[in-house]
């Protein structure tokens, strides 16, 4: 399988110096990538500049480690895994970070590449301010900004690469199951998505990560926290492509 996945918060501009973003670390999205090469899968992962990167993240020494021999054997093991894997992982890093820039990298991608499934957790800025030049004064009591909506990104993955799988993600903060279900069936259909994956920032932060995988005409599939919740999804979205694919071939006479 061909994939591409996006990870880490874009960011708006306020004026030369300063910037809005988000706190997305692209945590999620790193390890969804790793799942997706240790199934075998070629991988574009398309990340901004403060964003963790797949498997980079995970190389760095534990110096309160109890065991320094066997920190040093994971990182052997890191560093294998990473041989055998870098030439089906292309990293992407965002030139700018901003929608726009976003929105031009994953339409080239999906251009130029025959991509058989694609994961959006990228957490796109809805709002970015108007642009202001140069550097505002400091010396200011108060600062308002006047911000304008950002076009959703997501919306045109289906015009870009029509028979692609397409899997978005919805961010919600304290909120119900039923209403995050409620809210990601929404999505599914505003966006045009095979699945939405939606899950809420308070259980995330709690280390109790619980995703809710919701799509069109089919009840939906909650994963329970857990090490391998990345794996999981993973698994679960490439069976529904190839099912997708397959559904999707003329039938033989």
């Amino acid at each position: 399988m061909n994939v591409v996945v996006t990870g880490g918060g874009t960011i708006a501009p306020i004026d030369d110096v300063r910037l809005m973003t988000n706190v997305s670390s692209g945590r999620f999205a790193a390890a969804i990538t790793e799942a997706c090469l240790d199934r075998g899968a070629t991988v574009w992962h398309v990340h901004t500049s403060s964003a963790q990167v797949p498997l980079i993240r995970l190389n760095r020494f534990a110096l309160d480690a109890a065991d320094p021999a066997t920190e040093h054997d994971r990182l052997e093991q890191l560093r294998q895994k990473w041989l055998s894997v870098r030439d089906r992982l292309h990293l992407v890093p965002l030139e700018i970070g901003t929608v726009d820039d976003y929105a031009e990298t994953l339409k080239r991608l999906l251009q130029t590449h025959t991509i058989d499934v694609t994961f959006l957790p990228m957490a796109v800025a809805d709002f970015e301010p108007e642009p202001r030049f140069g550097k505002l004064s400091s010396d200011a009591e108060s600062l308002v900004l006047h911000c304008r909506r950002t076009p959703k990104v997501i919306r045109s993955v289906r015009d870009w690469a029509p028979s692609i799988y397409l899997v978005g993600f919805k961010l919600l903060s304290r909120a119900d199951p039923d209403e995050l279900i409620r809210i990601a069936e929404l999505a599914c259909r505003n966006n045009r998505a095979d699945l939405t994956v939606a899950n809420d920032l308070q259980s995330l932060r709690a280390g109790r990560h619980t995703v809710h995988l919701v799509r069109i005409g089919s009840r939906p599939e909650t994963l329970v926290p857990g090490d391998d919740l990345a794996g999981r999804l993973v698994d679960r979205v490439l069976a529904w492509t190839v099912e997708a694919r397959d559904t999707a071939l003329p039938s033989s006479v």
